[in-house]
């Protein structure tokens, strides 16, 4: 939908004063004699004169002149006795000195209305066409007086300025000047590149229109161009992650056939005798690969194109291959060369581990009988060397090993790949990755390294570990009140009620272990489940076996083991002194857990749990051995992120004898019994397991979670106060002394 561009309302012209001729002359007269002999006695025009009104004026007419020039006449007498001249809405004319007037609404002037401008002192409103508001004020302000006023309105891109009319008709001349068509008179090219990079050829031209060294690299000028003076100063002003080249030695004696780097200094050392200084503007478009050069005239085009057609060759030798550095930034430089290898070389790609003593692209290690270019990496080409690149077999994951080899204590290895005629290496113990090939297919495998090489996805997971002692209210288990007592207060806050099958509760005891079928909801919020359940259950019938929290990379397991060691006799034997001899295990106890997240884009986890609750149940008496209570829960499921995972239905029942009576008398064979009493415990339990998990993918993301966990442990600090100040014994009162009586 197109607009009027009516964004103004101002349609009366400019009034004037009218009537016959007039002619005066004063010499020396006092301003307010001249003030009232030309507006009353000759104009007959109504006026207002504040005091003080100091100065004289000397203005002479040689022959008569119309009346709205001779009261411009008169304001440029009073502008120069520093008094000024507003015309209000009726009408009449003001004469005062500015500060006083200034309250006063005078006229309200639009530029390029039909007419002159109504003379005094007023506003004027300066609709912009072209160019903008706030940077048309900015090149008034430096010769607007300091009484003088200008606003901004960048909505209807105008300025409104207050003054006379001689300093409006000044400004508007200003305004005409810079007001014009800037994309019309400008001109615009766009130059592909073959050869070399946007950001080197780039970086040139800046230098080139008068940036230095600074602008240069503020533009992140880069690639191999080593523009402020040779391979160190290159070297230095390059950020990290930034792929950087080494032109190969030999071929070309032309000094801007070979590297930008070269061509760029020879730029720089011609400064202001370039006719491109200062008057180019460069954009990089990586997307096209291609430059942007706008300059405002149009034979500078001819003579950017020409240095770019210059600056874009192939390096020394024509299509001679060279070295460049790739600084990975977050990821793992193996990891990414094996998947660079499954892009660009298939099942073609032949790569190998050798020591760091051996310089990449020189002296090659023959270990592969097909590639003698660089040793070769056994079936690194093959479907299953790039699938362990992904995780699948968990040998070479995407973020594992991420350790170098001087940190591990090792010998540091360099992985080699061979595409055809790229080389790709791997350097573990720098975390870089070395490529040998041309410009051009550096570039496209810069822009997949560049893709590949994104901050890592993490996963904060928060899981609690609730028994929940089956009473009256519980007694047909925790599901059966998830499906039947709108558990959740007014309304249900959860979904997803199932089963996933059946999950084994194993109890090493003898006792009855009951496997029922599991259950498992989704909770919009989880962190009051153990709450409500103690609400419904009854006081001390929840305990809460276990809360962790851990934060673990995307597609890497995370393992939590809470509890004890206990010794497990293993073995016995008799040595040849008739000694006997045992050897014992130790066993983990307690609440194990072991979780593997996997994060798609739309933030839905996806979780592998395996949970397990052991337990110490005693002592065999066949065996004298401790016995070992194990409750495990294994399951796969999908979750999205901030959202709660209720799992359950392990329920286990315990029996329990115990015989009390009379010491001695009860253990009386037949007439015991009379004074004993045998009583029998059954304990109903169920093992819940909540699990929220929620994906960090920014820093801002891991402060977050950061602040919260610290709030969490202030929270706590608070209560622990709060519960000490309630305890503490009340201070002693203060009991007045009783005074001895006196005698009377």
């Amino acid at each position: 939908m197109r607009g009027t561009d009516k964004l103004l309302n101002i349609d009366k012209s400019a009034p004037v004063a009218a009537g016959a001729p007039v002619s005066f002359r004063f010499e020396e007269a006092p301003v307010a004699e001249v003030v009232r002999t030309v507006l009353g006695d000759i104009l007959k025009i109504d006026y207002v004169m504040h005091p003080p009104l100091q100065g004289t004026v000397t203005l002479t007419t040689p022959k008569p002149i119309d009346p709205d020039k001779a009261v411009f006449l008169l304001e440029a007498a009073l502008q120069a006795n520093g008094l000024a001249m507003v015309r209000d809405a009726r009408g009449t004319y003001q004469v005062g000195k500015p500060e006083v007037l200034r309250s006063l609404v005078g006229n309200v002037r639009m530029a390029g209305a039909p007419g002159s401008m109504a003379p005094g002192y007023g506003v004027i409103v300066v609709p912009l066409q072209y160019i903008g508001a706030t940077e048309m004020s900015n090149i008034l302000k430096p010769i607007i007086p300091a009484e003088a006023l200008i606003k901004v309105d960048t909505v209807r891109n105008v300025l409104i300025m207050q003054g006379t009319r001689t300093q409006s008709e000044g400004w508007m001349e200003m305004v005409k000047t810079f007001d014009v068509d800037l994309l019309k008179g400008m001109s615009v090219g766009i130059y592909p590149l073959k050869h070399a990079s946007i950001e080197e050829v780039s970086a040139a031209l800046q230098m080139v229109n008068g940036g230095g060294g600074q602008a240069a690299q503020g533009q992140g000028a880069a690639g191999s161009a080593g523009i402020a003076g040779g391979p160190a100063s290159a070297a230095a002003a390059r950020r990290p992650g930034q792929a950087t080249g080494a032109a190969a030695s030999g071929g070309g004696n032309n000094q801007l056939s070979g590297n930008a780097a070269a061509a760029a200094a020879l730029l720089t050392s011609l400064g202001d005798s370039n006719p491109l200084f200062g008057a180019l503007r460069v954009l990089p478009i990586p997307r096209l690969n291609a430059l942007m050069v706008i300059t405002p005239r149009a034979s500078y085009l001819d003579e950017a194109e020409r240095w770019i057609r210059r600056l874009d060759v192939p390096g020394y030798g024509g299509s001679e291959p060279e070295l460049y550095v790739y600084r990975v930034q977050n990821g793992n430089a193996k990891y990414l060369a094996q998947v660079l290898n499954g892009i660009f070389g298939g099942q073609q790609g032949a790569s190998g581990n050798m020591t760091s003593g051996v310089a990449p692209g020189l002296n090659g290690i023959n270990n592969n009988n097909n590639n003698n270019r660089i040793g070769g990496f056994n079936n690194f080409g093959s479907t299953s060397g790039f699938s362990s690149g992904f995780g699948n077999s968990g040998n070479a994951n995407r973020f594992g090993n991420t350790g170098n080899a001087q940190q591990q204590g090792g010998t540091p290895t360099i992985t080699a790949t061979a595409i055809g005629d790229i080389r790709v290496v791997a350097d573990e113990f720098n975390n870089t990755i070395l490529v040998w090939a041309t410009g051009s297919q550096f570039r496209k495998i810069e822009a997949s390294l560049k893709r590949l090489d994104v901050a890592p996805i993490q996963v904060l997971i928060e899981a609690s570990i609730i028994e929940v002692t089956l009473n009256d209210n519980l007694q047909y288990g925790v599901e059966w009140l998830f499906r039947n007592s709108g558990f959740g207060g007014g309304g249900r806050d959860y979904s997803g009620l199932g089963s996933l099958g059946r999950l084994g509760a194993t109890d090493s005891t003898g006792g009855v272990a009951a496997t029922a079928g599991t259950f498992t909801y989704s909770l919009f919020s989880g962190d009051n489940i153990a709450a409500r359940l103690s609400a419904v259950a009854g006081k001390g019938q929840v305990k809460m076996l276990s809360s962790p929290s851990v934060m673990v990379m995307d597609n890497h397991p995370a393992s939590i083991s809470v509890g004890e060691q206990i010794p497990v006799k293993v073995n016995s034997y008799i040595t040849s002194n008739s000694y006997v001899s045992d050897s014992y295990q130790l066993k983990d106890t307690g609440v194990i857990l072991n979780v593997t997240p996997s994060v798609n884009s739309g933030n839905m986890v996806s979780l592998q749990i395996d949970q397990s609750v052991i337990d110490s149940a005693g002592i065999d008496a066949a065996s004298q051995q401790t016995k070992f209570s194990n409750r495990q829960l294994t399951s796969k499921l999908a979750v999205r992120s901030g959202e709660s995972i209720v799992m359950g239905g392990l329920i286990r029942d315990r029996n329990e004898n115990s015989d009390s009576g009379v010491p001695l008398l009860k253990d009386i064979p037949i007439i015991g019994k009379a004074f004993s009493t045998t009583t029998k415990n059954v304990a109903r339990t169920e093992l819940l397991l909540v699990m929220t998990p929620r994906v960090v993918r920014t820093d801002v993301d891991v402060r977050e979670v950061s602040e919260e966990l610290r709030d969490r442990l202030r929270g706590l600090n608070d209560d622990d106060l709060l519960i000490r100040a309630n305890n503490a014994p009340a201070p002693a009162s203060r009991v007045a002394p009783v005074q001895p009586a006196q005698a009377q």
